[in-house]
């Protein structure tokens, strides 16, 4: 008897270790997690879906933190929100900060400071945990699409996860108080929270997804569902594998074998058939959540032949281990390290920063993570954890002061200098007037790329909102400039298109001071002026119906108040190279583009109008970008485009040349940016480009001459 009841006890010991012990499953999951994340940021062509990475890990947390409070809650009835947060803390802040400072830190000595406004933004954001609400107002703002990524940009699911632990275990603490009051069993009720936790988030995500994907990548009620399916697993999991091997002894395992391939399989195919293009997170994320549920529900135990007796081996569990500071580390890495080596990163520069990355996740899980979780005010009282958190946010936000303060100060310097050169025969433009004599028109940029100073989205003195605004659904989209200087105008002028022909302003203002104008100006950014719907931008699809209809009809007001209005001249421009509208006749882009502008300006010359179009700059191609300048910054021909590649086709100009009409002209200055072969990132001292997709404010004003001269020779 004695001897029964003592092997009893060692089997109970080795099941309590068993459940106590870090299940290899889980860190193979991590492993797989962080492993697809960060190929996807190195090689995106090759693991185009690798972003599936991060909903594996919402899964993961979503279990593993409800299993804990559920077993908190079955022990004593409550839930120790103090100790609960100040364990989330100890956890996750010292590396994150860490990893935060230091990057902003290495942000600051490498990068230009353009860049400087927009990582301090970021990293306040970040150690508030409230990245992911940033990058999803940035999302839906048209002039911030073509940002630089910031050295914590990745920390929006980190701000995610915060969140979800500061709502979960409320939800929990709740309902369990609610089975206590109304004598209901506990994890019944707690399902079926969840349960319509899932079903209201999940109904969410697929609506916003649909209807404004880019903020659905990021806000966090569109991914709380997948949080909740992993507390569906800790609160019925267990109950349903025990059933299963009561009721199928001799298969369970076989069984749970098989749910792991299928769950794995679910994984791997959506990071290998999903893509930039994919409407995610969606309908389309049920697919990685499913396979995640199904590897972990049918865990730990597995036979000889499941998947999970490959990922138990050592290195693919030290990968596991070291999950989270990979993820910290690896991001800042590939955003500095073109700065720090001089150049795009190729494959061997690749490899070499993933080992670094990994390296760096090991020491920063040995001697940041493990004793921040175990030693850092271990046993102290939640209220000095959380002191020593404002403290931590209160350290960071000051460094980010001191390198907005420095932003600020660069910026006022490059700004003074720019305004310095004005005047000289060699600046921007004017350096390729052969009258000029310059002797280096391509060298190196005087003056840095100032940041938001050298954006197209600004408004001068002379501008205001109408009083009669163009009106559709909640935008205002109509400014009126009076350019007369209080005389009689000269005449009334039109600026239509989106921020293609935003970026001519400065350029135009300038004409209108100097014609005494009064100009009203409609501009929405990503919106063709053509009354015919948007189905991608430089290939990606745009079919957000709702994105569609709104540019239709902006599009349709602007041209009926401008028939009504009869300005005496429209200027207009449009991203038509790197849009692709859809008429519904399968046509090719150059006929939909004749057809739609046709009959546009057709309404408006018929009312009186003359239409200018400015033909659209020579395309970047990634190449003649400010990042690839300040790369090379003393050889900036070194950026450089051939002319055939980079002045593609404009759509829009072609379609006006075709209609032969004098009242539609085209105004080219493609000359201002190309010579015979080859299109330039600086000229005349001037960096051309502000970013990506659009020439930079300072040196559109060189070409007040030029356009003035074009722009005579063409209404004459």
């Amino acid at each position: 008897m004695t001897g029964h009841v003592v092997l009893r006890t060692r089997a109970e010991m080795r099941r309590t270790e068993a459940v106590n012990a870090t299940r290899k499953d889980i860190q193979a999951l991590r492993a797989l997690a962080v492993g697809l994340v960060v190929l996807n940021h190195l090689w995106p062509a090759r693991l185009p879906g690798g972003y599936v990475g991060v909903d594996v890990f919402f899964v993961i947390s979503g279990y593993l933190i409800s299993k804990h409070l559920l077993g908190e809650l079955e022990r004593s009835n409550r839930i120790n929100l103090g100790q609960f947060y100040s364990r989330r803390i100890r956890r996750l802040l010292p590396a994150a900060t860490l990893v935060a400072s230091v990057s902003l830190l290495a942000a600051w000595a490498l990068l230009p400071f353009s860049r400087w406004l927009a990582i301090a933004q970021e990293t306040i954001a970040s150690v508030l945990y409230v990245e992911n609400w940033v990058l999803a107002a940035k999302s839906v703002d048209y002039s911030a699409h073509n940002e630089a990524a910031s050295t914590v940009q990745h920390y929006w699911s980190l701000s995610v996860e915060e969140q979800f632990y500061l709502v979960w275990p409320l939800l929990f603490l709740g309902l369990s108080l609610a089975a206590i009051r109304f004598r209901l069993r506990r994890r019944a009720l707690l399902a079926l929270g969840v349960v319509l936790v899932c079903a209201l988030a999940l109904a969410f995500c697929i609506w916003f997804t649909y209807s404004n994907r880019s903020p659905a990548y990021f806000v966090t009620p569109a991914r709380a569902w997948e949080f909740g399916a992993g507390a569906l697993i800790a609160l019925g999991g267990p109950h349903a594998m025990a059933a299963l091997r009561l009721r199928l002894p001799d298969h369970h395992l076989a069984i749970s074998g098989t749910a792991q391939y299928l769950g794995y399989g679910l994984i791997a195919y959506s990071a290998l058939a999903y893509n930039e293009q994919t409407f995610f997170p969606g309908f389309a994320a049920v697919v990685p959540v499913a396979g995640t549920v199904l590897v972990i529900a049918s865990g730990p135990n597995s036979p000889f032949w499941s998947p999970n007796q490959l990922l138990s081996a050592r290195p693919i569990q030290l990968l596991g281990d070291v999950s989270y500071s990979l993820y910290l580390w690896h991001w800042p890495l590939i955003v500095l390290a073109p700065a720090l080596v001089g150049h795009s990163l190729g494959t061997r520069d690749k490899a070499v920063l993933l080992v670094a990355a990994v390296a760096l996740a090991y020491l920063s899980k040995k001697f940041i993570e493990d004793p921040g979780r175990m030693k850092l005010l271990r046993g102290a009282k939640p209220i000095r954890v959380f002191a020593a958190m404002a403290v931590a946010a209160a350290v960071v936000a000051a460094l980010c002061g001191g390198l907005l303060l420095n932003f600020g100060k660069a910026q006022a310097a490059e700004a003074a200098k720019l305004e310095s050169l004005i005047g000289e025969p060699c600046h921007g433009a004017r350096s390729l007037d052969p009258r000029n004599n310059c002797s280096d028109p391509f060298g190196a940029a005087k003056v840095a790329n100032v940041g938001q100073n050298e954006a197209p989205w600004f408004s001068a003195p002379e501008c205001h909102p109408s009083a009669d605004p163009v009106v559709y659904e909640d935008l205002q989209v109509l400014a009126e400039c009076d350019f007369t200087g209080g005389v009689q105008p000269e005449a009334n002028v039109w600026l239509v298109g989106d921020s293609h022909a935003e970026q001519w302003k400065a350029g135009l203002y300038e004409l209108a001071r100097l014609h005494k104008w009064k100009l009203k100006e409609s501009l929405l950014g990503g919106c063709p002026f053509v009354d015919v719907k948007r189905v991608a931008v430089a290939g990606a699809p745009a079919t957000d119906p709702h994105a569609q209809q709104r540019c239709l009809g902006w599009s349709t007001q602007v041209s009926d108040r401008i028939v009504k209005e009869k300005p005496d001249m429209i200027f207009v421009s449009s991203f038509g190279a790197g849009e692709t509208i859809d008429d519904g006749t399968g046509r090719p882009q150059m006929d939909q583009y004749k057809d739609s502008v046709t009959k546009r300006f057709g309404d408006w010359t018929a009312a009186g109008s003359r239409v200018f179009v400015f033909r659209d700059p020579p395309l970047t191609l990634h190449r003649t970008s400010p990042d690839c300048v300040s790369l090379n910054p003393q050889q900036p021909v070194t950026c450089t485009n051939a002319r055939e590649e980079a002045l593609a086709p404009d759509p829009v100009a072609e379609a006006a040349k075709s209609m032969g009409k004098p009242n539609v002209k085209v105004l080219d200055l493609s000359d201002q940016f190309c010579d015979g072969q080859r299109c330039y990132a600086v000229i005349g001292g001037l960096q051309v480009y502000f970013d990506n997709d659009h020439a930079a404010r300072s040196y559109i004003r060189s070409l007040v001459p030029v356009l003035s001269q074009r722009f005579n020779e063409a209404r004459q």
